[in-house]
């Protein structure tokens, strides 16, 4: 079998670097054939020092110049050029654990499967603040579905993270590229949903996916997300890249205005909370955690106004590969 890693990144050498680091620490697979795929977001310029950067990595690296904007772009770009049976994906801000390679290729030697996730922990010694609130770690580019291997369904308690997760090259022929509709961009680099919208259509198309607990990515909290405008923004954002997911998903409830019911429930009871703390001079992130509703429903009410786009632009620019570097 082979798996390509693609590793998308926009103007973050000094992350990119860490992350590909840890692709070089990471016990190599035993059988498991391994490339790695650098999609540079960039149209203005390359990566700087690229070539010293992944010059250690002992797999095969590609690297692809997708001048088309946004995370979903340059992972279609790189999934476009993989023919490996199956494709992994990490973020340019994350870093594999040393098992990672061999916990893939030991789940798929153990069973087939369409695909494979795990969770996303916070970078080891990364300093938390008191104030962050329960309930609001993806923020930081967390997420914990539990310390049990079980199915992903509709059941499960989550979804498949984007930044830690393995799908065949066939199930990404019968489901299609990620929605560039959603997703980061550089101009609205908090848009997201891209991966949650992947992930129900891979439940849509009945493919069999697997949590790994052991399938572990850890994910670098950056400074500017430890303030509190980050977080409103980032719940601002969220909302408004829930109502544009809508528009394809719509959730089995009922929407008042284009938004569902519960969210004027959850933004009102979270005004009330954040008034009776303030008064009551309550914990911060009790105060913080009781905010957030009210942005998300704000973003809601945004993002179902949001003119809608095309899948396709034929003026875009075509993704090009500028080099073949690394082991052979």
């Amino acid at each position: 079998m082979r798996l390509d890693l693609l590793v998308p990144t926009l103007r973050r050498p000094h992350l990119l670097k860490r992350a590909l680091d840890s692709v070089t620490r990471a016990e190599p697979p035993r059988r498991l054939q391994v490339g790695v795929i650098v999609i540079n977001n960039d149209i203005q310029a390359s990566v700087p020092g690229l070539a010293s950067i992944v010059g250690t990595v002992p797999f095969p690296v590609r690297v692809l110049h997708e001048p088309q904007a946004g995370k979903s772009a340059a992972l279609n770009a790189g999934m476009a050029i993989s023919s490996a049976d199956y494709i992994g994906f990490i973020d340019d801000d994350e870093e594999l654990s040393s098992s990672w390679f061999r916990v893939v290729e030991d789940a798929l030697n153990a069973e087939p499967a369409d695909f494979l996730g795990g969770p996303v922990y916070p970078v080891p010694g990364s300093d938390i603040p008191a104030w962050i609130p329960d309930g609001y770690w993806a923020v930081l580019g967390s997420a914990d579905s539990g310390e049990v291997e079980r199915p992903y369904d509709r059941e499960f308690p989550g979804m498949l993270k984007g930044g830690n997760a393995v799908i065949s090259r066939d199930t990404l022929d019968r489901v299609g590229p990620f929605n560039t509709e959603l997703g980061p961009t550089a101009h609205r680099r908090l848009f997201s949903c891209e991966d949650e919208e992947m992930y129900l259509r891979l439940l849509e198309a009945g493919a069999h996916g697997r949590y790994l607990p052991q399938l572990i990515v850890y994910h670098y909290v950056h400074r500017e997300r430890l303030r509190k405008n980050y977080y409103r923004a980032w719940s601002f954002w969220q909302g408004a890249s829930k109502s544009v997911l809508a528009r394809r998903h719509p959730a089995p409830v009922r929407y008042i205005a284009g938004v569902p019911r519960y969210s004027y429930g959850k933004a009102l009871r979270g005004a009330r909370t954040w008034l009776r703390s303030t008064v009551a001079g309550g914990p911060s992130n009790v105060r913080m955690g009781a905010e957030l509703p009210v942005w998300n429903l704000l973003g809601l009410l945004y993002g179902g106004h949001i003119r809608r786009r095309s899948k396709t632009d034929a003026t875009q620019p075509h993704a090009t590969e500028s080099a073949h570097i690394g082991a052979q």
